[in-house]
């Protein structure tokens, strides 16, 4: 036994202060009688019981002297020494990319690894404690450290590999944030090692324990699926399809191409060891519908054996004009055939909401309107108190100094030379001008919580814009900047574990969505675009808003991930599916609780001892 804090042994000092007290206590005085040697005879014959007496007589300073000494070694802080193991807790970081998807001899990749987890959770030495780290797209702790074996079985048996790719590298570092190096805790990698070599990472840090489950070789998989418009050729498309064959021995496959039901393209080709084939396919044709890329192969990894793109063509743009005649922009708006324009020639406040709610584009020419919460405006010198922007007085001839050219508003634009007769003098305090002159701002974006506007501070009939080339191009990048994916066709898109921006209608307030072989899921729309996070599942989803759906596709596209023959193979010396043993070490045991406890119960006796003696 040792004593952390030995000098305050000094206060047994107050043990002699207890027996100068006791001491001092004033004795019966001894007073003659007549009949006291009749109590000399008794004492004579119980003189074998004297000294009892006098125990019980001093119990109350034994036991206060007791307390002393007991109060006096718990300040000194009693320790005992003894060996234990030397334990620390265990971190689980589980690996559930696309890759442990793979088909081994054993079984799915993943269900080994779970078993390998569970192996480990069940082995683990009594009081250590366990933690558990999901290696997805994003690296997510389940739960803190638990030592309740049920609790992290159920966790590890929830986990489900993504059709994605893992950030394993961040997981590892999240992992090894709970880790600490003064104690023996250790992290245990289940992982495939596939698509990535981590052996240096390993390497720097001892605490890590790989598990590699290997099993699994052969795939032939698509890493790239994109479809384009034939050169100049507005009616002439054509599909991109990249194929790579990841095992070490030839194979070959049938390749299928179709939109919907309509096949496209069917061929078996042949690919030599690691080989990789680009195959592009023509097509002309409605642009509507899926398409999708299909491998007819049985290999060990399933998920890149198909592709999808959802195919949009252009879809109507509903476009409210509110002006008093401006032939620049009627023209400039006929020449968009997907355009449906509503023109009007003032604002009336009353159904000014409902107006603008109804339309995908408003357009203000030199006319003031009401405050708007949602929605996408061109304002043309025309302003409005949830615009940021305000008119302080006119400038004349504003010459154009600079304009911003990584904004996507003025992409392939040149305004040199650009003429402006007047223009207002605009004040925006949180807002960086998109055209700059000397004097003032002649061109401003603003987005928030679902109100988008581009403002020009002139009016564009007393300029030359409409007249020069860049006139046409600004306007495109306007639209597109105002209302996204809808000039043109698109394709819709995403990869594995990707956010997926879904763009809505300026008065939605609600989306349903539906991933591949689920159930419908209800999102409040706060932004646009809506950030859907949902995108670990290669397939084709579902949109559903009010009452229309449409459509877009996800695919792995990630040939790092398709390659499942496993990179990292370093294991260390005691990978052997159980805990390391711990050493032993010397370990104390605190005793000034004990102590405590004890002193606490002789004071209970010593004041039950005072009672018996009171007279």
């Amino acid at each position: 036994m040792q004593f952390l804090n030995p000098y305050m042994l000094l206060t047994l000092a107050a043990i002699p202060v207890l027996i100068v007290i006791h001491t001092l206590k004033p004795k019966p005085r001894p007073v003659e009688v007549t009949n006291l040697f009749l109590w000399h005879e008794i004492l004579k014959e119980r003189s074998y019981n004297l000294s009892f007496q006098r125990i019980k007589k001093n119990l109350p300073l034994i036991l206060q002297i007791l307390i002393v000494i007991l109060v006096a070694l718990a300040l000194a802080q009693p320790t005992w020494t003894y060996m234990t193991a030397k334990k620390g807790n265990m971190v689980l970081v589980v690996d559930t990319s696309a890759s442990m998807k793979t088909r081994t001899g054993s079984g799915i990749r993943f269900d080994l690894a779970r078993e390998k987890a569970l192996q480990l959770i069940e082995k683990r030495d009594s009081g250590q404690q366990v933690l558990i780290v999901e290696a997805g797209k994003k690296p997510l702790v389940t739960t803190g450290f638990t030592d309740n074996t049920n609790q992290a079985r159920d966790l590890v048996k929830k986990l489900r590999p993504a059709d994605a790719p893992s950030d394993l590298e961040s997981a590892i570092y999240l992992a090894l944030s709970f880790v600490d190096p003064a104690k023996e805790d250790l992290l245990y990698l289940i992982t495939d090692g596939a698509g990535r070599d981590l052996a240096d990472l390993v390497a720097r840090h001892t605490k890590i324990r790989p598990v590699i489950i290997a099993g699994g070789e052969q795939n032939l998989g698509i890493t790239k699926f994109e479809f384009r418009q034939h050169g100049d050729l507005s009616d002439r498309y054509e599909f991109m399809l990249e194929i790579k064959n990841f095992d070490l021995s030839p194979a070959e496959s049938t390749i299928r191409l179709s939109i919907d039901r309509t096949v496209l393209f069917d061929r078996d080709l042949s690919f030599e060891a690691r080989e990789k084939q680009v195959l592009i396919i023509p097509y002309s044709g409605l642009i509507n519908g899926i398409a999708r890329a299909m491998l007819a192969v049985d290999d060990d990894f399933a998920v890149d054996n198909q592709a999808f793109l959802s195919l949009n063509a252009a879809k109507e743009i509903w476009v409210l004009l509110v002006s008093k005649g401006n032939p620049f922009l009627e023209k400039l708006l006929a020449a968009y055939p997907n355009f449906r324009v509503n023109a009007v020639k003032e604002i009336i406040p009353s159904s000014w909401s409902e107006q603008t709610a109804r339309h995908d584009i408003v357009i203000v020419d030199r006319q003031d309107f009401p405050a708007t919460e949602r929605g996408n405006f061109l304002l043309i010198d025309a302003y409005s108190p949830s615009i940021p922007v305000v008119d302080t007085g006119r400038v004349r001839l504003p010459e154009v100094q600079t304009w911003n050219r990584r904004d996507p508003l003025m992409a392939n634009i040149n305004l040199s030379g650009l003429i402006v007769e007047e223009s207002a003098k605009l004040q925006a305090d949180t807002l960086n001008p998109v055209i700059e002159s000397a004097q003032t701002g002649l061109m401003f974006a603003f987005e928030e919580k679902g109100l988008r506007a581009v403002l020009l501070g002139f009016d564009i009939t007393r300029s030359d814009l409409p007249v020069k080339v860049a006139f046409p191009v600004m306007m495109s990048n306007i639209f597109n900047w105002l209302n996204p994916h809808k000039l043109e066709f698109s394709i819709m898109q995403s990869r594995a574990g990707d956010v997926f921006e879904i763009y809505v209608n300026p008065d939605t307030e609600t989306i349903y969505t539906r991933a591949p072989f689920e159930k419908w899921d209800k999102h409040q729309v706060k932004t646009n675009p809506f950030r859907y996070l949902n995108t670990g599942r290669v397939g084709v989803y579902t949109v559903a808003e009010k009452g229309k759906e449409r459509y877009f596709t996800v695919n792995l596209a990630d040939e790092s991930e398709s390659d499942i023959n496993s990179v990292f193979t370093a294991p260390r010396p005691d990978q052997n599916g159980r805990p390391a043993s711990s050493e032993k070490i010397a370990a104390r045991q605190p005793l000034w609780t004990f102590i405590i406890l004890l002193s606490c119960g002789l004071l209970m006796v010593e004041w039950l001892a005072w009672l018996k003696l009171r007279p």
